[in-house]
């Protein structure tokens, strides 16, 4: 849709309540209409959230997850992202964390996301210190004995888009709860 008159306008500072105007031009007839400044922030904010971190780059744990009897990896409830396809990402999570020195603490990170590349560092911090290389999504790392917290430090560059969530298991199946704690994070930045 060519302009059929252009026009020099002095510097403007909207306001939330301005309308700008918008066009439409799919490959058809163009449509345009107008859109509030509050619109067009908030769509912008979710776009450029979208395509650079998700839906946000920090995720907390708002309750106690507990795993009883099972040395099954299953999805930390609130620490997944949505990654895209040729991303390259750095992440953290600090799981605080409680548990029997029967049972202990078992991490991976996983989700339907596929990896061209995936290194990171375990840290188990508790009675004993252990540390774990990872070079694989669902590679599980952990230790049967009393951890008060696991971080987990990494790099992915990102083959096919999707998630990227933190898994969390007791390492040897044990009827005393292991838990991660309300307040533990993930943090995941884009970085190319």
């Amino acid at each position: 849709m060519a302009d059929t008159q252009e026009q020099s306008l002095a510097t403007i500072t909207p306001v939330d309540g301005d309308y700008f105007r918008a066009v439409d031009d799919p490959g058809g007839s163009p449509a345009s209409a107008n859109v509030t400044g509050t619109a067009l922030k908030t769509y912008l904010k979710t776009y450029n959230d979208t395509l650079y971190y998700g839906l946000g780059n920090v995720a907390y744990t708002t309750s106690d997850f507990s795993v009883t009897s099972s040395t099954t990896l299953t999805n930390v409830t609130g620490l997944t992202y949505t990654v895209a396809s040729g991303g390259k990402y750095r992440f953290q999570a600090m799981l605080f964390t409680t548990c029997g020195a029967s049972g202990g603490v078992k991490v991976a990170m996983s989700g339907t996301a596929t990896a061209t590349l995936i290194i990171g560092l375990v840290e188990a911090l508790g009675a004993q210190y252990e540390a774990w290389q990872f070079t694989a999504l669902d590679e599980a790392e952990g230790e049967t004995a009393i951890d008060f917290a696991v971080r987990i430090d990494g790099y992915i560059t990102v083959n096919a888009g999707g998630t990227l969530t933190v898994q969390f298991a007791q390492n040897a199946s044990n009827g005393t709860a292991s838990f991660v704690l309300a307040g533990s994070w993930f943090e995941v930045n884009k970085i190319g």
